[in-house]
Formats: structure tokens, C-alpha cells, sequence
């Protein structure tokens, strides 16, 4: 327009030379320096398990997690060999992508075995030092810890295993590693105490510590290394290989030999006439626990003599079971044979028992005894007729004779006395004098009660009378197959079921009471 001056833009160009793109470059290696230190790491080995392709089935492609299936439990002594590995699977791409994550699973656990001496655990940069660089070392894991000692631990191993370094695991030569100027990597002795106990593996967690200086710690600063052990199992045995129990709490104890590292266990089994809960019980299970260190374990069982007459005698065999002892295993008494020897004193029937033996009229008789009671049985066949109740004079002249020899027995004493009627299963006819076996029995027992108390002078006051029918046979009518007996076996049973007992019980001690409230006073 007129009146308007123009004016000229001015583009400004950047003209860059050689010079200046070098210096740009290495301006940018030294910005990034500042951000990837070289990197310290322990080196380990690797291997792919199940549990690695469980653990990283989630976080990584499908091929990918199926392709490690061919490398399952290859084991691979370093990361460079695995990294090769991984290349020819899954190409270089990928294996840049989830290299770490996959050789961070597949970290393996190292291992030691107690007679190896020394372990060289190495130390690795991923770049050279241009100084020497000191790498602090951390040592857990519940492996004993010895001291640390570049005299005593080197790079042979122990220059002496005395007494006191037996009480640990491993000792150290040093607990800072130094990589040379201008090396990759070192190492460092862990020395193996081997000593004569039985242990089981036995972790040392290595770890290295915060680092100092222009280098960081890696992605593979701790590791875990196992001591295998190389002694035999220890031996269990028995104390006692035989013995006599009695009423009360007994112990059974088992030694091992050579003391051991580790908690035993010795499950028990039994045999024998005894029987668990009845003759015998344990309060605390039937396990023998050996604890680390120390040279027997013992668990109490207790003896039941309830029903167990005085000399009476029950077998106990208790056996290790061989099956399911954990860490060690079989001695030379692995059995032991217990005889339980009764020490509840029985009712005393001496004297019946010795006035039946020396006149046979009363051989049909039966004198059985318990710790309170004589228990004594008259056949039915010698006191009545079949069906019948009422006794004969002569067998009634022997009934009383008898009757009178054991009444005024020392042994029966304020007894009280039980008269118990019983029959056989056969019904009674129509025709029959009493309707059924129960009034049978019932009248039978009222006989011989009676007898006893109008004839030979039993007091009335200590003598009980029942019937029972054929409810409470002696003999059953079961064969042990569990079939109904016949013939001459049924005829027998039912013989011996036919019978009156007489039994005679100590009284039951009076019960002390106490008074709470004082009688008002008279008046």
C-alpha cells in the first residue's frame, strides 16, 4: 500500500560441522553414564524347573513360556551360556526383551557338600574397573557361622579343624571382596567345617552389600547355597530290651547313636495280649521325638490295672516302625517285649477253691474269682430236675454241708451275697409247672436262697435274689463263625447255662459325709 515500507524477513541457518557433532555425541555418552553404572552381581547358576514356568506363565507370552519347556531342567553354570540358549528358542529380540525376568526366575541354588573343604563364590561386573573396588559381603541363612579368619579359611580350605570350629558350619576368610583395577570379576573362600554329625542341608544366604563409588548392585546380588551333608543316618534303640510293668506311669525311651542335627521321630506300633486303652494308654501320642542334640526321647504310657488280678500277666510289644522313622533309622533293639504283671490284689476264694478241690461230690462245681468278687456256679442238673425247682433230700443234705463249710469263711466276711438264677433257651411246654424260664429261674433262685438262710443260717439281710432266664448265657450259642451251634456243641452250651450262682461281693465302703449345718442345740 501506498505509504507503507516493507520490510525483509531474515531466516537464520544452523550449519553444523564434524567437530560439532563429535562433541554433541560424547556429551550424550557422558549424560547417559550418569545413569548406567556398571553393575555388580554374585555369580550363579541357572536352571528352568516347574515352578519357574508356573511363576512366569502370567507375566510373559504364551510361546515364549512354551519354549522354555525344551530347556526345563538343563542346568547352566552362568548367565551367558543360558542367554545363548534362550537366543536359538525365542530369537535375540525376544531374549532382550525377557531375559532378566526369566534368568531372575530360573536363579538355581548352589550347593556344597560337607566334605568339599572350601566354596569359591565369584563376584562379577559387567564392566572393567579403572580402580580396585571393594564389595561388602552379608552372610544369613541358618547354617552356624564360624569367625572370620583370612588365616584360618583360604583358598585351600581350612588350615585347621579343631575342636572349637566344629561347633559351626563354615567360617569366612573375609567379608569384603576386592575386584582388581581393570578386571571383571573375583572371589572369595567359604570354607566347609565337616564334622560327624548327622544334619540336613543347611542354608548360607550370601548377599552383597550397599556399594560405593560410580557401580550399583545387579539384579543378582543374593544367593543361596546349601551344605549337603555326608554323614550315614544315626541308629534308634530301645533302653530296655525287656521288662516287668506294674500299675502306674512307665516310660519308654530310645537313644540314637551318633547324636544328630535334626529332630527325630520314631513312630511305635504294638502287639500282644495287652491291649491300647484297656490294659495300657499313652496321654501324649505313641511318637518318639529325639530332639537336635541330644542322646534319647522318651514318652510316658500308662498301665491300667482296673481289671488285672494280682500275678495276672498281659504281653506288650512295642516295634519301631520301620516305615515312617524320619531321619535315622534301625539299632539293634528295635523291639521291646513288656509283660504287665497285675497288682490289683482279687477277692481272696482260697477257701472255697481248697474245700472243692479236696471233695469231688462238688466237682460239677465252678469257682471263678475278680478282684471283689468269688463267683461260684451250681449246676442246675445237679440241684433240680429238668423243669423243675425243688431239691432232692440227699442232694440237699450235700448243699447244705457245703453252704455251712463256707459260711463263716474268713475271706467272705460281710459279704453281700447275689443268688442268681439262670436256664438254658429251650421254652417250657404248655404243661409245664411255671409259665416261662424267667418265673424258672426266678424260683430256682429262691430255693437255694432260702436254703441257705432258714437251713444254714445266712443272714437275710446280705443276700439278694433275681432271675435271668436265658438272657446271660456262659456258654453262647455262637459258634466263632458266627452260625447258630447244633448238636452235641448245642447240647453242652445249653448244659453249662443251666445253673444258680452264688456271688459273693465285698461291700462297698460307707461313704464319709460332712455335716455343713451344726445341729440346732437341744432346747
Amino acid at each position: 500500500m501506498f505509504g507503507e515500507k516493507k520490510t525483509k524477513r531474515k531466516e537464520v541457518k544452523w550449519i553444523v560441522t564434524f567437530a560439532d557433532l563429535i562433541t554433541l555425541l560424547f556429551c550424550f555418552f557422558v549424560y547417559l553414564s550418569l545413569f548406567n553404572k556398571p553393575q555388580v552381581d554374585l555369580k550363579m547358576g541357572f536352571i528352568v524347573t516347574e515352578t519357574t514356568i508356573n511363576n512366569l506363565t502370567e507375566r510373559l507370552p504364551e510361546n515364549i513360556v512354551s519354549s522354555l519347556t525344551s530347556m526345563k531342567d538343563l542346568y547352566f553354570d552362568d548367565r551367558e551360556s543360558f542367554a545363548l540358549k534362550l537366543e536359538t528358542l525365542i530369537g535375540q529380540k525376544q531374549t532382550s526383551l525377557y531375559k532378566t525376568q526369566i534368568l531372575i526366575e530360573s536363579m538355581a541354588e548352589g550347593e556344597v557338600d560337607e566334605s568339599a573343604s572350601a566354596m569359591k563364590v565369584g563376584i562379577l561386573i559387567n564392566e572393567k574397573v579403572d580402580e580396585e573396588l571393594r564389595i561388602p559381603l552379608f552372610f544369613a541363612g541358618n547354617a552356624r557361622r564360624g569367625p572370620t579368619d583370612p588365616e584360618l579359611c583360604t583358598n585351600e580350605g581350612l588350615i585347621r579343624n579343631t575342636e572349637e570350629i566344629q561347633e559351626f558350619d563354615y567360617v569366612l576368610g573375609t567379608e569384603v571382596a576386592m575386584i582388581p583395577k581393570g578386571e571383571y570379576g573375583t572371589f572369595f573362600p567359604l570354607c566347609v567345617v565337616n564334622d560327624e554329625l548327622y544334619e540336613a542341608p543347611e542354608e548360607i544366604l550370601v548377599q552383597i552389600g550397599k556399594l560405593r563409588g560410580d557401580v550399583e548392585r545387579g539384579n543378582f546380588v543374593t544367593r543361596s547355597i546349601f551344605i549337603q551333608d555326608d554323614e550315614p543316618l544315626p541308629s534308634v534303640s530301645f533302653e530296655i530290651e525287656r521288662r516287668d510293668l506294674y500299675k502306674g506311669v512307665s516310660n519308654i525311651t530310645a537313644m540314637i547313636s551318633p547324636i544328630s542335627g535334626v529332630k527325630t521321630e520314631i513312630p511305635l506300633r504294638f502287639a500282644g495280649t495287652a491291649k491300647e486303652n484297656k490294659d495300657f494308654q499313652f496321654r501324649d501320642g505313641a511318637t518318639i521325638m529325639i530332639y537336635p542334640y541330644t542322646e534319647k526321647g522318651t514318652i510316658e504310657m500308662e498301665i491300667i490295672q482296673d481289671d488285672v488280678p494280682l500275678y495276672a500277666t498281659r504281653t506288650l510289644v512295642v516295634q519301631m516302625d520301620d516305615d515312617s522313622i524320619r531321619n535315622a533309622e534301625l539299632g539293634r533293639v528295635s523291639r521291646q517285649v513288656n509283660t504287665i504283671i497285675g497288682a490289683q490284689e482279687m477277692k481272696d476264694c482260697s477257701g472255697i477253691n481248697r474245700f472243692l478241690r479236696e471233695n469231688q461230690a462238688f466237682a460239677s462245681f465252678e469257682l471263678n474269682a475278680s478282684k471283689s468278687r468269688c463267683i461260684l456256679s451250681l449246676p442246675s442238673s445237679f440241684l433240680f430236675p429238668s423243669g423243675g425247682a425243688t431239691i432232692a433230700v440227699e442232694i440237699e443234705d450235700q448243699l447244705q454241708t457245703f453252704l455251712s463249710e463256707i459260711r463263716d469263711r474268713y475271706e467272705l466276711e460281710g459279704d453281700a451275697i447275689r443268688v442268681d438264677g439262670h436256664t438254658d433257651d429251650v421254652p417250657l411246654s404248655k404243661n409245664a409247672r411255671y409259665r416261662n424260664n424267667w418265673e424258672l429261674s426266678t424260683v430256682r433262685a429262691t430255693t437255694v436262697a432260702t436254703l441257705m438262710m432258714e437251713k444254714v443260717g445266712f443272714n437275710p439281710e446280705r443276700i439278694a435274689i433275681s432271675g435271668y432266664a436265658d438272657t446271660r448265657p456262659k456258654t453262647p450259642y455262637l459258634s466263632n463263625d458266627g452260625n447258630r451251634k447244633n448238636g452235641i456243641e448245642l447240647k453242652n452250651a445249653r448244659k453249662a447255662n443251666r445253673r444258680v450262682e452264688l456271688i459273693f461281693t465285698r461291700p462297698a465302703q460307707k461313704e464319709r459325709t460332712r455335716r455343713f449345718f451344726p445341729e440346732p442345740n437341744a432346747g
